[in-house]
């Protein structure tokens, strides 16, 4: 099931994942349109956020964030499906957009045979995230990425469906404990705040390489504070402002994936470099 993965790899050697998809203007993150315009950016994985209603619907949303993209206050947890469906998207200046929020199952229906798509926040929702997938025979373009805690290695391990995994890891312990025959570890997620973070060096990253797991870091950022320093400030705003210099430094670095807010500007670097 990992076929679509390391072939997209093999022949384009970097892989750029575009962060809930490219989004702006009345296209709304998190959707179909902000999926499809990643893609014709030239985004190769679109990263989608799921949420659970109360009464147990998943959708494509990232919870905390209802007062910028709805002006409530009350997150997604605590709704009901009637509830959620019936509120409209805001836009990027504040006013109602037409757009709704998706159901994650008819997400994933939208965009079968359209691109890699990373999951993230699903770790409280993994059984039915598991049978959305395995219903929908969309098993080798899904990676689903948690944090690495004992439960999530614990299912990973035992269950049947060996779906693509990667784990959001800070040390090297992150990703080591996940290394086990019976584990689909494909990729992972690698956070660090100084260039010289032990879970970046070279010989720990060439040991992975060897294992064939492959390194995603953020080049995202909402800022230049600390809280926000998620590959020792080498993100898009450096590239943006210097000429692809936070950019150059991950290629350099040998990163399989890079995850940006703008796919189409990292795709030209990339190919021009």
């Amino acid at each position: 099931m990992n076929n679509i993965f390391f072939k997209e790899l093999e022949e384009k050697k970097i892989l750029i994942a575009a962060h809930r998809g490219t989004y702006g203007g009345n296209v709304i993150e998190n959707t179909y349109l902000s999926s499809i315009v990643a893609l014709a950016s030239g985004a190769d994985i679109i990263e989608i956020d799921a949420v659970k209603s109360t009464d147990g619907v998943l959708y494509a949303f990232h919870d905390g964030e209802e007062e910028r993209r709805f002006g409530i206050s009350t997150n997604l947890r605590n709704l009901s499906s009637k509830e959620i469906e019936s509120m409209e998207y805001l836009n990027i200046i504040g006013e109602k957009s037409g757009e709704y929020i998706w159901k994650l199952y008819d997400l994933f229906k939208a965009l079968k045979g359209k691109g890699l798509i990373n999951l993230d926040r699903a770790w409280d929702y993994l059984d039915e995230v598991f049978e959305i997938i395995k219903e929908l025979q969309m098993e080798n373009q899904i990676i689903i990425k948690t944090h690495p805690t004992e439960e999530a290695f614990n299912y990973f391990k035992n269950n049947e469906t060996k779906l693509m995994y990667m784990p959001i890891a800070r040390k090297k312990d992150d990703i080591l404990k996940f290394i086990h025959s019976e584990i689909n570890m494909v990729a992972a997620e690698v956070l660090f705040t100084k260039k010289d973070d032990e879970i970046i060096e070279e010989e720990f990253l060439k040991s992975l390489a060897e294992k064939n797991i492959k390194i995603w870091v953020n080049a995202i950022t909402l800022g230049g504070y600390e809280k926000h320093n998620l590959s020792a400030f080498q993100d898009d705003n450096d590239s943006l402002l210097n000429d692809g210099a936070g950019w150059s430094w991950l290629i350099d670095k040998k990163i399989d994936i890079i995850q940006t807010d703008w796919p189409y500007l990292l795709k030209m670097y990339i190919n021009k470099k």
